[in-house]
């Protein structure tokens, strides 16, 4: 999604900047500067923090609203992004770049017309024969008038967005056909798989969007789109690529995976509020890259607030509360996630390995099992299984389900596998020992990680 690069946030602030009272646009640049060094430093608190505190002192200044607006909007804060994004348009009702920003941020809080409202306003204050060019023109056209101008080259990208977010898969190939995003004949399934090897997630990312673009899409593509999407947060697109997959698929078992990750992945494929979605994906962020509990906790309450059967923030509250030593109230976190969402792998597997590390091996069986029985091919949580049966001596189980693991073992790191067949090997050869199975649990299936 465009809406997960962060350098659109602060990229055009500075075309805003004009004479601002008693500020000289040399000094109104300096000030900005110095807080994008803190946003670059990843030191958001502080950033966040000088935009405040600039627009308590200049609030006729429209660049610092904007700012403080895209700082706001970055760590979650949408109330404040909105009222300083507003307070902007209102001081420069024709500055294209208050509507952009407004845009992008209705589009988070999923409210898509206002957002197509204000990306309208942002082609409407280009030249008149430029913008009947974007809204009217030929193929030709359309593609010539994104290629002259980054701002028009944007809002294209986030009108995609907002057809894909609401589920006009069809009309946004369309629009992405019109603009030259994509081509005819280009086989982008297969430069989105050849990327999936690569270390860089947002290139893949970039990649699997093209790929949902094209036309004919292809079924098993739009499968993976949606999973990479389940990874990094995006539930809401996540659902409708999967479903897309789904309809277009010609093989029956492709539609029963499909169906099934909607279940045990995507909430069912319940509507989920955008809103809640990205409060949940942001505080994920604050915490794990700034170590914000306080920031991520707040985020995540408004989250449960607004979706309550929205398993996901329960899920980030369990590994908060984890990382913080705070063993038990995770548990009871994991318990709140399966009671909202029963068919929840995530909690379910989670909630069987927090008790394996705790030795609670005999509650451990029953949440792995479960796990198991939504996801037969989980490497690491078979081996969490396998670990609980030999700690209960129960040892031939055991050997059936390191062996069961060891089967899907094929794209887990050589180490891991090796250190499993070890033990394996010894146990064997001479019995039990004291010492209990190792449990390695690689992140290396798309799709079912880093939640």
């Amino acid at each position: 999604m465009r809406l997960a690069i962060a350098g659109i946030i602060l990229a055009f602030v500075g075309a805003s900047v004009q004479a601002a009272g008693a500020l000289p646009p040399a000094e109104v640049m300096r000030r900005i500067d110095e807080v994008q060094i803190a946003f670059r430093d990843a030191r958001y608190g502080e950033a966040l923090a000088a935009s405040r505190k600039l627009v308590a002192e200049y609030p006729s200044v429209t660049a610092f609203q904007l700012l403080r607006g895209a700082v706001a909007e970055y760590v979650g804060e949408f109330d404040e992004a909105r009222q300083a994004y507003t307070e902007a348009r209102l001081q420069e009702p024709g500055n294209p770049l208050t509507h952009y920003r407004l845009g992008a941020l209705f589009i988070r809080l999923g409210r898509y017309d206002q957002a197509l409202a204000h990306l309208d306003d942002v082609v409407g204050s280009h030249a008149w024969d430029v913008s009947w060019r974007f809204l009217h023109g030929s193929a030709t056209e359309k593609t010539e008038s994104i290629k002259h101008s980054q701002v028009l080259a944007e809002v294209a990208q986030l009108k995609i967005d907002v057809l894909m977010e609401k589920g006009d898969v069809e009309q946004a190939r369309a629009m992405a056909r019109d603009f030259g995003i994509v081509r005819a004949g280009v086989d982008y399934c297969a430069d989105a798989r050849r990327q999936t090897s690569g270390s860089d997630r947002q290139r893949a990312l970039n990649a699997y969007r093209l790929a949902a673009l094209a036309s004919p899409p292809h079924p098993e593509c739009l499968l993976l789109y949606g999973r990479w999407l389940t990874d990094d947060g995006y539930i809401r697109l996540a659902q409708w690529m999967v479903r897309d997959s789904i309809r277009l698929a010609t093989e029956p078992n492709h539609r029963v995976s499909g169906e099934h990750y909607l279940r045990i992945r995507l909430s069912g494929g319940r509507e989920i509020s955008k809103r809640a979605e990205q409060l949940t994906q942001i505080a994920r962020q604050r915490f794990i890259r700034d170590g914000d509990r306080a920031g991520a906790t707040q985020l995540l309450d408004e989250a449960m607030q607004l979706e309550p059967a929205f398993a996901r923030p329960y899920l980030q509250m369990a590994m908060i509360t984890w990382r913080q030593q705070e063993r038990e109230a995770a548990l009871g976190w994991l318990e709140r996630a399966l009671k909202v969402d029963p068919d929840c792998w995530r909690a379910w597997r989670n909630l069987g390995q927090g008790l394996v590390s705790l030795g609670r091996h005999a509650a451990a069986e029953r949440p792995l099992r479960k796990a198991l029985e939504l996801f037969g091919d989980d490497f690491g949580a078979r081996l969490q299984l396998a670990r609980v049966l030999y700690a209960e001596r129960r040892y031939d189980e055991f050997v059936r389900e390191t062996r069961q693991a060891l089967q899907l073992g094929g794209a887990v790191p050589p180490r891991d596998v090796n250190d499993v067949s070890e033990f394996l090997a010894v146990f064997e050869r001479n019995g039990p020992g004291e010492s209990l199975p190792p449990v390695p649990d690689p992140k290396i299936l798309i799709g079912w990680s880093y939640d």
